[in-house]
């Protein structure tokens, strides 16, 4: 079960997951520990559990207990796409919308040339212009629903309980870090297109870039020049915490390997400058990404360096923010009994025991113009 020290309330994870009929705190307590028994060798514990879990309603206290053990870890940092995105809560599935105030004014006119996203000075008797909430709609759309069902025969269960224990939970909560890695990354890599691919040039180190260059020094200093020389809503793109450099599988230690060089001399035609080891690189983060494919590369602002505009987010629906595990219930009765049948007594239908996950999220690019890529072919 949850850590009590990561949860006020470890039963519900403060109210993350719903209770169920039949679900109690000392029926999730007593399967906890013939679970534990069973796992640990207890034959006595096996066969408590297997009984229980036929002829009881032990088996929803286990799907409680499979979902205690798999949902606090979604609240954990340690995702590689946690590296490169933030996270935002939303209430539906509509196309997701991010609000920004909209200046009515024009630059200088009501002050002294100021520009309009500088409150405007206001003379005496003179009225407040209006600044008002303007909706930017994803074109990527809202949150979605991903979900899949997984289950084992009532002989299977019999003959391997202790099997389906250490693998169910574990493989489930893969299947849902899996999603979510897919879902920023696919996010990043379908959202930029041509207008965000390096252009090439010259920068001060005086070698040629070419457009979609080859990951390089050069091709990274061009790169940041060139992000930072474009324009959002008549603004100059401010980056202040960095950048993470996202590469292939495989191709992490060669981008340190870039990134960790530095320069003795820069020379632009007949000058020449000693920069005594500086490295202009110094802010970058190598993040790999099976995604991506070598030798493209991206650049990415680091999350809060883009002066309060976001760049890539997961999205999550507001009470539906971590995974969900059900157990189907479709038994059927007892004849001439009011006893209910387990779902691990198998279904009406075929003897199986059926789980089923459902994810409710959504990988959004909000800001594409802030990412700068290459597909690193040289042209």
């Amino acid at each position: 079960m949850a850590d009590a020290h990561e949860y006020k309330n470890p039963f519900t994870l403060d109210g993350k997951i719903k209770t169920p009929m039949g679900v109690t705190r000392a029926k999730v307590k007593r399967v906890k520990e013939l679970a534990e028994a069973t796992m640990a060798g207890d034959r006595s514990a096996k066969g408590a559990l297997e009984e229980s879990v036929a002829t009881s309603d032990a088996i929803f206290n286990l799907a409680y207990l499979f979902n205690l053990n798999v949902l606090p870890q979604f609240d954990l940092p340690a995702r590689n796409w946690s590296t490169i995105a933030g996270t935002r809560l939303v209430s539906d599935f509509r196309n997701a919308t991010l609000y920004s105030l909209v200046p009515e004014w024009n630059p200088g006119v009501l002050g002294d040339g100021t520009p309009n996203w500088v409150a405007p000075v206001i003379p005496e008797g003179a009225a407040y212009p209006y600044a008002y909430l303007e909706g930017e709609v994803s074109i990527q759309g809202g949150v979605r629903k991903r979900g899949f069902k997984t289950g084992f025969t009532f002989e299977a269960w019999i003959n391997d309980s202790v099997g389906a224990l250490q693998s169910l939970p574990e493989a489930m909560r893969q299947i849902g870090f899996d999603t979510e890695e897919f879902e920023v990354w696919n996010a990043l890599i379908s959202g930029v297109g041509a207008g965000q691919q390096l252009d090439g040039g010259t920068p001060p180190t005086g070698v040629v870039v070419p457009p979609n260059a080859p990951l390089g020094r050069d091709a990274l200093i061009q790169a940041i020049i060139e992000l930072t020389s474009r324009e959002i809503s008549g603004r100059k793109v401010r980056i202040t915490g960095g950048y993470n450099l996202i590469v292939g599988s495989g191709q992490g230690v060669f981008a340190q390997f870039i990134l960790d060089q530095t320069f003795a001399q820069l020379q632009d035609g007949s000058f020449l400058f000693n920069v005594n080891g500086y490295n202009p690189l110094a802010g970058i983060t190598v993040v790999e990404s099976e995604y991506v494919t070598a030798p493209a590369w991206y650049l990415v602002p680091k999350q809060g360096g883009t002066g309060g505009r976001p760049v890539l987010e997961l999205l999550r629906l507001t009470g539906h923010e971590l995974p969900e595990l059900r157990v189907q219930g479709n038994t059927g009765s007892y004849v001439g009994s009011s006893g209910a049948v387990s779902p691990f007594e198998g279904n009406f239908e075929n003897d199986t025991a059926d789980f089923r996950m459902r994810i409710i999220n959504r990988g959004i690019l909000w800001t594409p113009d802030l990412v700068i890529w290459s597909n690193g072919t040289g042209s």
